[in-house]
């Protein structure tokens, strides 16, 4: 951390997740794993802060969720023992997983951003809870990734979302973040 102004966008992000997680989740029925707008602040904390500030701000929020029910009504440890643990731990690798591609093309723009979102933000969890769903589950994992399709237009239309904000704001934001 190199001063307050990190600590700010940490605890800034974690509260947008928060905030996020307060909004009531969307039962699918043939799935344990609910649609909740979540993983938009998970995408944003990976695409705005980079994969240090990133990560850390989903900690603190993992943190937050053991005492407050920050995950869409419940708490971690209800997560802990449930179907959607996957994602939650898929959600720490996101920041990290944006900012390797960003790092790669050595700029951003809106298409880049989007890609990396929806490389990082949507398909790695994705794939990464569907393993977790299947081996809970007891599930073919193809019958998981296929269950997931359900997820696809919701997480698009929220990858998109976060590519927009990040292109307009990013620089205004945290102008010493580039890409990383």
């Amino acid at each position: 951390m190199k001063n307050v102004r990190d600590l700010l966008y940490i605890a800034m992000m974690s509260t947008i997740l928060v905030i996020l997680g307060f909004i009531p989740a969307i039962p699918l029925g043939f799935i344990p794993v609910p649609i909740v707008l979540q993983n938009l602040g998970v995408m944003l904390a990976g695409i705005l802060l980079g994969w240090k500030k990133g990560t850390l701000s989903i900690l603190l929020f993992d943190l937050l969720g053991m005492f407050i029910p920050a995950f869409s009504g419940s708490t971690f440890f209800t997560v802990f023992a449930g179907p959607t643990l996957g994602y939650v731990i898929a959600w720490l690798f996101v920041p990290m997983v944006i900012s390797g591609i960003l790092a790669i093309f050595k700029k951003t723009s809106f298409v880049l951003n989007l890609i990396a979102i929806l490389l990082g933000g949507m398909i790695f969890v994705d794939v990464v809870g569907a393993v977790y769903l299947s081996v809970y589950t007891h599930t073919p994992l193809v019958a998981s990734l296929l269950s997931n399709l359900a997820f696809i237009p919701g997480d698009t239309i929220k990858s998109v979302v976060a590519a927009m904000i990040a292109y307009k704001f990013k620089d205004k934001l945290i102008p010493s973040q580039v890409a990383c």
